[in-house]
C-alpha cells in the first residue's frame, strides 16, 4: 500500500513543499543572527535559496504528477491516456481537485519568482507557507462542512504550517551545522542560529500537538476507534514516529545546543537532525497514505454496490450526505442510484429526490430527472440516458416535511462506444 504510486507523489509533494518552507525559515535565522554578531551567513543564504527553487521545482513536477494520477481514478483510464482528448484538462478546469491543483500552481511560480527577484526573504517564505497551507485543501479537511468544517480546515492549516517551521527546517539546519564543524566563523553562527531555531521549534510542536489531537479526534474518533481502520493504524504509527522525533530533539535541545560551538557538540547535533529528518521522511510518507484512506469517522457502507465501472461522488453538507452512483459511468442509457445518509450516517428518509445533471461542454442539454424510492431506502433513476461523456455537475434537489435543499458534487463520465444505447 505503501508503494502506490499516488502514495508515493504525494509525500514527495509534501516533503517538497515543507522543505521549501523550512528553508526559509532557517534562512531568515541566519540573517537575523549574522546583525551584528557572527559572520558567514551571506554564502549561506544563497545555499538556502538554491535548496528551495530546487524543492519548489520537485513539488512542481510531483504535483502535475498527483494530477495527473487522479485524473487516471477519475477518468478510469490509464494514466499515459489521460492527455488524450482533453482529459486531463477537463479534470483540471471541472473539478474541485483540478481548480485548487491551478491555485496552488499560482502560488508555486509567486514563490519561485519571489526567490529569483527579491531572494530567501519575507515574501517568499509567506508565498510558501501559503503553499503548504494550500495543501489542507486537497485533503479531508478541505471536505468538511458548516462550523465543524471550517474548525477542521483551520486546524490542518495550523498542522502543516508548524510542519514546514519544524520538519521543513531540518535539512537546511543539519547543512549548516555540518558545514561549521571546521569554519570557526560558522561555528559561531551555527549555534546562534541553532539556539534561536529551538524557541520556533516549541511553538511548532506545541502548535502540532494541538492541532494533532483535533484532527484526530474529528477524523478518526477518539480513542475506541483509532485502531480500526487501516487509516487509523497508519496514524498510529505516525504518532510513534513523531514521538521518537520529540525525544531527539529534547536531546538536541538540552544536550547538545547547550554544549556549543564546540566540533564534537556541532558533529553530534548534525548527526541527530539528520536521523530527526529521516524519521520527518518517514512521517510523510505515512501522510501521503492517509490522504488516500477513508478515515474511521467518514467510513460508511452505500446500500448499493460500487462496481470499477460506475462513477460515483459522496457529497457531504451539514443538512445532509449523499452518495451518487452512475453505473456504468459513461454516456449512453445508464442507471443513477441516490443514498441519502444524515452526518451520523443514519438514513435519510425524504419525501422526494429530484437529480439534475449538467454538462460542462456546451451544446449538450442538462437533464433534470425525479428518482424513485426503493424499499431498501436508495433513490434511483432506471434510465438515465446521457448524451455525452465528460465532467458533468450533479445537484440532488431533496424535499422532506415541506422543507427542500440542495446538495452539488462533480462527477466525471466515460465517453460511449458504439454500443452504449
Amino acid at each position: 500500500m505503501l508503494l502506490d504510486p499516488l502514495v508515493i507523489v504525494r509525500a514527495v509533494h509534501f516533503a517538497a513543499c515543507t522543505v521549501a518552507m523550512g528553508t526559509l525559515v532557517v534562512a531568515l535565522l541566519v540573517r537575523a543572527a549574522g546583525r551584528g554578531g557572527p559572520t558567514g551567513g551571506a554564502g549561506f543564504n544563497g545555499h538556502c535559496r538554491g535548496l528551495a527553487l530546487a524543492s519548489l521545482a520537485v513539488a512542481v513536477v510531483s504535483g502535475a504528477a498527483w494530477l495527473a494520477l487522479v485524473a487516471s481514478n477519475i477518468l478510469d483510464v490509464p494514466t499515459a491516456e489521460v492527455f488524450d482528448d482533453g482529459g486531463l484538462a477537463t479534470v483540471a478546469l471541472d473539478t474541485r481537485f483540478g481548480r485548487i491543483a491551478c491555485l496552488r500552481l499560482a502560488l508555486f511560480l509567486a514563490a519561485g519568482a519571489l526567490l529569483l527577484w527579491r531572494g530567501p526573504g519575507w515574501p517568499a517564505l509567506g508565498a510558501t507557507a501559503a503553499l503548504v497551507a494550500s495543501i489542507a485543501l486537497t485533503g479531508h479537511a478541505g471536505a468538511g462542512t458548516g462550523a465543524t468544517g471550517l474548525f477542521h480546515l483551520a486546524s490542518d492549516v495550523v498542522h502543516l504550517v508548524a510542519a514546514g517551521v519544524w520538519l521543513g527546517a531540518l535539512p537546511a539546519l543539519a547543512r549548516l551545522l555540518w558545514r561549521s564543524r571546521t569554519e570557526p566563523a560558522q561555528a559561531d553562527l551555527a549555534a546562534a542560529v541553532t539556539r534561536r531555531f529551538g524557541t520556533f521549534a516549541l511553538i511548532a510542536v506545541a502548535a502540532l500537538l494541538a492541532s494533532g489531537i483535533v484532527n484526530t479526534a474529528i477524523l478518526v474518533g477518539w480513542p475506541a476507534e483509532a485502531l480500526t481502520t487501516t487509516y487509523g493504524r497508519a496514524l498510529a504509527v505516525k504518532i510513534g514516529l513523531f514521538a521518537a522525533m520529540l525525544g531527539l530533539a529534547a536531546v538536541n535541545r538540552f544536550r547538545l545546543t547547550p554544549a556549543l560551538p564546540r566540533p564534537g557538540a556541532l558533529a553530534a547535533l548534525a548527526g541527530t537532525t539528520l536521523a530527526e529528518a529521516a524519521l520527518g521522511l518517514g512521517i510523510l510518507l505515512l501522510v501521503g497514505l492517509l490522504g488516500t484512506q477513508p478515515p474511521a469517522a467518514h467510513v460508511h457502507t452505500s446500500s448499493a454496490a460500487i462496481n470499477r465501472e460506475a462513477a460515483y461522488v459522496h457529497i457531504h453538507t451539514s443538512q445532509a450526505m449523499a452518495d451518487l452512483i452512475i453505473d456504468p459511468g459513461r454516456a449512453g442509457t445508464t442507471r443513477a442510484t441516490i443514498q441519502l445518509w444524515h452526518e451520523d450516517y443514519r438514513l435519510f428518509a425524504a419525501d422526494r429526490v429530484v437529480l439534475t445533471l449538467e454538462p460542462a461542454a456546451k451544446g449538450v442539454a442538462a437533464l433534470t430527472l425525479d428518482a424513485v424510492s426503493t424499499a431498501e431506502g436508495t433513490w434511483v433513476i432506471d434510465t438515465l440516458r446521457i448524451q455525452s461523456g465528460g465532467a458533468w455537475t450533479a445537484r440532488i434537489a431533496i424535499e422532506q416535511s415541506g422543507k427542500a435543499f440542495t446538495l452539488e458534487g462533480s462527477v466525471v463520465l466515460a465517453q460511449c462506444s458504439n454500443d452504449c444505447w
